[in-house]
């Protein structure tokens, strides 16, 4: 399929897949991935759920993630997204209407391609939501 990005991963509305992904350029979840993703950008859509932790430099959540983020570069969360556990992130965007619950870390940003380094620690927020 010539219209896929080399090295990027689409798991469509329906579709579950489970185990520890690594993809090296983007990964777009529709459907339900169990396991942790480790890639350079994730859109997490509207119907999308991700029951592990994923490891990004760029991430953009609409659907839900429950047990955590750590973004190295820019974390945009949209209204309808559902997130808990530990959230690390270089920088964030939250649209009003979004459900956080756990905790928000700040952490240096990264400026290499890699999305596995070890984060140095910022100020620490305790951040619940529990409506």
């Amino acid at each position: 399929m010539d219209n896929n990005p080399k090295g990027s991963l689409f798991v469509g509305e329906g579709v579950v897949v489970k185990g520890t992904f690594e993809v090296p350029e983007m990964a777009v979840v529709a459907g339900l991935v169990e396991g942790e993703l480790n890639t350079k950008e994730v859109l997490v859509d509207a119907t999308g759920i991700v029951n592990g932790r994923i490891n990004a430099e760029v991430v953009e959540i609409r659907g839900e993630v429950t047990q955590g983020l750590h973004v190295t570069n820019h974390l945009n969360i949209k209204s309808s997204a559902k997130i808990t556990g530990l959230t690390q992130y270089a920088e964030m965007s939250v649209e009003k209407g979004a459900k956080l619950s756990g905790e928000l870390r700040v952490i240096e940003p990264s400026h290499s391609s890699s999305y596995t380094s070890t984060p140095s620690y910022g100020s620490n927020t305790d951040f619940s939501n529990n409506e």
